[in-house]
């Protein structure tokens, strides 16, 4: 958008009528208590003809743009509509330009306007751009930047990821080269850099180099994963000889599919969502669309007066937007081919493309040093961000909407859907060329000219890994893993002594513990005998106790029965009767010492219960030392149940990175070979 509000100096200074409009409020109120209407013809034309229309009028249109008229202002420019009555702020090139959001700054060399002026021309874009105080605002539309993550795209089951890749480096270099192509797996943790006729496979979390895919071609320019993450379409080639875009499958880094015989480099290649479908641009100036089953070119489209730096498809395959060095970007319909958007508005190389999740936005990085977000459907830029750190190299959404960019001032920014900066990484070495951002949105991914590439985590800046471009032979590779598998077996060899040890401290521990539970229950055991024996004596002496009485009373019966057969007879008596006192004197004498007997047994039951319990608090005790031994063993054993569990987690951490080595090691041998 060619908007320019060239300005003298003399018309800095406020006319006479001036006051006005310059201490006007945005919610300034009529008398009667009514907020006022904000009009083109009452309070934003005066601004306009203090600060504007000097060049934009109909005698002058500067970028074939007037404003001196309600008409002509809502008409445009030479590059399009400037205001839109739908109240969308964002979209304003007018509030863009005027608020320093964008460049060309408005007016030109000169400071902002007035604050209290700015507040005006707002209200009035956010009140729907009214001409007079008789306009009536259109229903304000739902801004495109409100987004929700649509749930297509990813694939059933585990995400893919390499199972079995070539190892062996295709070229090998003192140093990488500068950084052409970095891209991010949409669905798994996986991270592909170009080389030099080499993309190598990193892990996104752990940095481990997971495979190598050859480029025979030359120089891998872009990398683009498939929507489903499965595949991984690669757009390259050498400068001035061949270019071309291949697809290779991730699982086991096959080439599926190769199309295009381009005369130059290819800059940028992507695929549809179903695959079928690959379209190619770069120095040719065409945006080729090929058929990914057979090969065949489908369309031939010719719009771009410059090299096509960045091609990509939209998630949902509708369209495929192209983008040159001379800041041109055209959407196309991917079906037909036919032009769906002409976007103008960057005033440099637009050097990247990024589409988000729901189709309807798209980002696109400039030279002129701003991402813009375009509406699909308005068909126009609904936010310009001026990222502040020179010409933007790269932009990229992940699922969440937010951006992440790189500029030529060495640095990486990640940015919210709606156009806030979150976060702003440290400096690389040199301008940052390319930059992704992972599946799960932990991490960023970025690489300078030096050739250097860093994967950085969001959360935590001060933690990066380095994933090398160009790595080294696979014989070097192979040293490295033998040297880490001997370092490994050097720390497994004492955890597995300490596992063993610490097993036999469990069951001699175990042994323990059953010994002092024996003993505590034969305690236990003693206890309640004790407890039982003196119950059963005071039972006992308690029974014979009551069996006394009627004992006693027998013994008189019997006494008396002696001494009334003895009256009954006197002093004389025949031998009968002898007979009879003698067996009556007899079973009293027996029955009295049967009361003595009973006697005696209850003494010695009570004697014996109370020997009991006087017993009783000793061996109590005793079972409680058993018991509290018993639990002390009962922890014993679960500390070193604790330690057992420790000490072979410990191994089997060890133990699984000895076999991944060992694994790496089979791999790296075989590609030696």
């Amino acid at each position: 958008m060619k908007l320019s509000l060239k300005i003298t100096a003399a018309a800095f200074g406020l006319a006479a009528g001036s006051a006005s409009f310059c201490s006007f409020a945005a919610d300034a109120k009529s008398p009667d208590g009514v907020v006022a209407k904000v009009t083109y013809e009452d309070d934003v034309k005066p601004i306009f003809r203090q600060h504007c229309m000097t060049c934009h009028n109909q005698s002058d249109k500067r970028g074939g743009l007037a404003i001196d008229s309600y008409a002509a202002l809502m008409e445009g420019g030479g590059s399009g509509e400037v205001v839109y009555d739908d109240g969308d702020i964002e979209a304003s090139r007018l509030w863009q330009l005027v608020n320093h959001d964008d460049t060309p700054v408005m007016p030109p060399d000169q400071p902002k306007i007035p604050a209290k002026q700015l507040e005006i021309l707002k209200a009035w874009i956010e009140g729907g751009v009214l001409e007079n105080s008789g306009s009536k605002a259109k229903a304000k539309k739902k801004n495109a930047l409100a987004f929700v993550a649509p749930a297509g795209g990813k694939p059933e089951g585990p995400p893919p990821m390499p199972k079995s890749l070539p190892q062996k480096a295709p070229v090998v270099t003192q140093r990488a080269a500068a950084v052409t192509a970095i891209g991010a797996s949409p669905w798994a943790p996986l991270v592909a850099v170009a080389g030099q006729k080499q993309i190598v496979l990193y892990h996104g979390e752990t940095a481990e180099l997971l495979g190598i895919l050859p480029f025979d071609e030359g120089i891998a320019q872009s990398l683009r994963f498939s929507r489903d993450g499965r595949y991984l379409i690669a757009g390259g080639g050498e400068h001035s000889v061949r270019g071309i875009a291949a697809v290779y499958e991730i699982e086991n880094g096959t080439r599926v599919a190769s199309v295009g015989d381009e005369y130059d480099v290819v800059f940028d290649a992507d695929c549809n969502d179903k695959l079928s479908r690959i379209a190619l641009g770069g120095p040719q100036r065409m945006l080729r669309i090929f058929d990914a089953t057979d090969g065949s070119l489908l369309f031939d489209l010719k719009k771009h007066t410059d090299w096509i730096y960045s091609v990509a498809f939209s998630p949902d395959g509708v369209l495929v937007a192209s983008s040159d060095r001379s800041g041109g970007l055209v959407v196309w319909e991917a079906d037909t081919g036919r032009q769906f958007l002409d976007l103008t508005g960057h005033k440099g190389a637009v050097n990247s493309l990024s589409w988000r999740d729901d189709s309807n936005v798209l980002a696109s990085a400039s030279d002129d040093g701003t991402v813009k977000l375009w509406d699909m459907i308005a068909g126009k830029a609904v936010k310009s961000i001026n990222v502040g750190g020179g010409p933007v190299t790269a932009v990229r959404f992940d699922h969440k909407g937010q951006l992440v960019t790189a500029t030529k001032d060495r640095k990486v920014r990640l940015w919210d859907a709606t156009g806030k900066k979150l976060k702003e990484f440290p400096a690389m070495k040199e301008a940052v060329l390319e930059a992704a951002i992972t599946h799960d949105s932990s991490r960023v991914v970025y690489g300078d000219w030096t050739g250097n590439v860093q994967m950085t985590m969001i959360a935590d800046p001060k933690s990066t890994q380095t994933l090398a471009p160009n790595p080294p032979p696979a014989s070097v590779r192979l040293k490295a893993v033998e040297q880490t598998l001997a370092s490994i077996r050097t720390r497994l060899e004492p955890l597995i002594k300490t596992k063993q040890q610490t097993q036999a401290k469990l069951d001699t521990a175990k042994q323990a513990l059953r010994d002092a539970e024996g003993a505590f229950q034969k305690a236990q055991a003693t206890v309640e005998a004790c407890r039982q024996n003196e119950k059963t004596m005071r039972e006992k002496a308690q029974q014979l106790n009551g069996s006394l009485p009627a004992m006693v009373t027998a013994s008189r019966d019997l006494h008396d029965k002696v001494i009334a057969i003895r009256l009954s007879h006197g002093p004389e008596m025949d031998s009968k009767s002898i007979e009879q006192t003698a067996a009556a004197e007899s079973e009293l004498a027996a029955q009295l010492t049967k009361i003595a007997q009973t006697r005696r047994e209850i003494v010695s039951s009570v004697a014996q219960a109370d020997s009991e319990k006087t017993r009783l608090p000793d061996l109590v005790a005793k079972a409680k030392s058993a018991e509290q031994t018993a639990a002390q063993k009962r922890m014993e054993v679960e500390a070193s149940q604790k330690a057992l569990q420790q000490a072979i987690q410990a191994h089997d951490v060890v133990a699984a990175q000895m076999s991944e080595q060992e694994r790496k090691k089979q791999t790296l041998a075989a590609a030696v070979q």
